[in-house]
């Protein structure tokens, strides 16, 4: 006898054997015993799942002797026949290659209405029916909608979307998925017993991912590669017959890859080009083997609609956890990026070396991604917890601080040659050591700049705290009291700083550590450095407080007056303290300080 491909032979002869349809099974078989079979049917599915097998089982079960039923006992000569293909009742056309019009009319409509001469029913099975002309569809339309009473159409195809909707509203729709991975191995096991051929699990569950769902390709292999092992099948043969990668290999590289071992990533990809696995064909397994990392870290009760056998759905889990949702992301955008490379690199081996260390190490990749991920480790490991107020939020914030730049006002410009108008400074020093011991700054007060330049470290540690991935961001910026508002001054060579800085997120931070450090929470604002030795300042009229540059030059001056060393040294050292931030280091005796008399401004 001639041989017979397996995929024949082990054709499903009854509803019991059809893998993976069971929503389709149950709901035939019950519309067969039930006496409610439909005048139309249209099967739709991807290749090898089962649509030209399921309708020749409905066919026996319509004309079996022992029928209609839905357990046909494939042992009468009606069930042999349909089985053969010779049955008279049974008409299967290939709408492929008899796509016009005239043979619609030929093989359907002109002996649509002779009663079955051996059976019980007629079954018209039209495979691939999106092939049909327009005009063959229309002239199928009216049969179709109108059949004879003992006629039944079964319309299978892979396309239905190129199936005119005149046709589909008037068949009941079946949609036949793709079969699982076990669902396959399964069946395979079964047919290597039958044939007495010696295969590892691990090999037919290659085989099974390797068909896509399609039970007759994978059964198609399994013969392939017992012919080529001789009935012993290894893994290491269906690798390189099919050029898949086994889920070991790929669990492997994961592995490297969340370890983060750039070595054994190298190595690794040294041992896959020594045994001449195609760099292409590992890389879809591993975009496959990430993406169902992906699904499960995403959505981790959903484990089914991952592909794999249950071993392998464990090991996903576990793994999913190690590498957590941001690095998966990150992970399948560089294998996407390297999937589009390999088709033009020059070296595959080299894209897939350089890919491997990108997604073991993401130090090493530059991109918006990589950088977003390095700042996501840094936050996710940082505590954010309010820093301690230290000391200097207790200093003294008072209005004598201002009384130096205001008494000033009909002077347009600072100069030192004119001693008479840096008298008022120090002449406020005696009212400072009348006054009480001050509040603390409490929430709307005023600002002062000397004390919020002794507290910015803090407040620039406190930020630090909150926010590390701009940790250094106003290490070199410089700061200023404008009214109400902190002003923070970044150099002109700094605006990518200033635009960090702007951030909405970043100003309520920064907002967070003042009020942590000073107890006030002011406006915040930002800008640009402005040329040196601008006078701008000093034109500043008498009620609006003088800025940063002409406080700091009026407390320089302050010292080297005469009458305040002379008058008030205690005075002279507690200006020094507030307006400058000055510290004691050491005391010199009162007989140095005679023997040193002060020197000439």
């Amino acid at each position: 006898m001639a041989h017979q491909s397996w995929y024949r032979t082990y054709r499903p002869q009854s509803f019991d054997d059809v893998v993976g349809q069971t929503h389709i099974e149950r709901t035939l078989r019950n519309a067969v015993e039930e006496d409610s079979v439909a005048h139309a049917y249209l099967f739709t599915g991807p290749r090898g799942t089962g649509k030209t097998s399921t309708a020749r089982i409905l066919a026996k079960a319509l004309n079996c002797e022992q029928g209609p039923t839905g357990t046909p006992d494939d042992s009468c000569e009606d069930c042999a026949a349909i089985a053969a293909g010779t049955h008279p009742d049974v008409h299967e056309l290939d709408a492929a290659s008899r796509t016009g019009v005239d043979a619609v009319r030929e093989e359907i409509i002109g002996r649509v209405n002779y009663a079955p001469t051996r059976g019980h029913w007629k079954v018209y099975i039209i495979d691939e029916v999106h092939m049909l002309s327009n005009a063959a569809f229309n002239a199928l339309l009216k049969t179709l909608e109108e059949p004879p009473s003992h006629t039944v159409f079964i319309l299978c195809t892979t396309h239905p979307h190129k199936v005119p909707e005149t046709i589909h509203s008037r068949c009941q729709r079946f949609d036949f998925h793709r079969l699982s991975v076990e669902e396959i191995v399964s069946r395979l096991r079964f047919i290597a017993d039958a044939e007495k051929v010696e295969v590892a699990d691990a090999a037919l569950s290659l085989i099974g991912k390797h068909a896509l769902g399609g039970m007759r390709d994978a059964i198609t292999t399994l013969e392939q590669l017992a012919s080529f092992s001789g009935g012993k099948i290894s893994l290491e043969d269906v690798e390189g017959l099919l050029g898949e990668v086994d889920a070991e290999v790929l669990f492997e590289a994961a592995d490297l890859i969340c370890d983060r071992d750039v070595a054994g990533a190298f190595r690794f990809v040294a041992e896959l080009s020594e045994r001449g696995v195609d760099m292409t064909e590992f890389v879809k397994g591993f975009v496959r083997h990430a993406r169902d990392l992906f699904v499960v870290a995403a959505v981790p009760e959903a484990g089914e609609v991952v592909d794999v056998t249950a071993g392998d759905r464990t090991r996903l889990e576990q793994q999913a956890r190690s590498f957590g949702m941001e690095r998966l992301v990150r992970l399948l955008d560089v294998l996407d990026r390297l999937s589009s490379e390999l088709r033009y690199a020059s070296d595959q081996r080299l894209a897939l070396e350089v890919a491997l260390t990108r997604m073991a190490r993401p130090e090493t990749d530059l991109t918006l991604e990589s950088l977003a991920e390095r700042i996501a480790a840094l936050e996710s490991g940082a505590a954010v917890a309010p820093p301690s107020r230290p000391s200097v939020s207790a200093a003294p914030v008072s209005v004598s601080a201002a009384s130096a730049p205001a008494a000033k006002p009909s002077t347009p410009a600072p100069a030192p040659s004119v001693p008479s108008e840096t008298r008022p400074a120090p002449a406020a020093a005696p009212e400072r050591q009348a006054e009480p011991e001050p509040e603390p700054v409490v929430p709307g007060g005023p600002l002062e700049v000397a004390a919020v330049k002794r507290a910015w470290p803090a407040i620039q540690s406190a930020f630090k705290k909150l926010r590390p991935s701009r940790s250094h961001l106003f290490d070199s910026s410089e700061i200023e009291v404008v009214g109400d508002s902190l002003v923070v001054e970044f150099a002109k060579d700094q605006r990518f700083a200033l635009e960090l800085a702007s951030d909405p997120e970043t100003v309520q931070l920064l907002r967070r550590s003042i009020s942590s450090v000073l107890g006030v929470t002011p406006p915040v604002e930002f800008r640009l450095g402005r040329s040196g030795g601008s006078t701008a300042p000093a034109a500043a009229p008498a009620s609006t407080p003088a800025p940063p540059a002409a406080v700091v030059s009026d407390a320089i001056e302050a010292p080297v007056a005469t009458p305040l060393a002379a008058e008030d040294p205690a005075a002279l050292e507690r200006m020094l303290i507030d307006e400058l931030g000055a510290e004691v280091v050491s005391e010199i005796p009162n007989d140095a300080t005679e023997q040193n008399p002060e020197e000439p401004s």
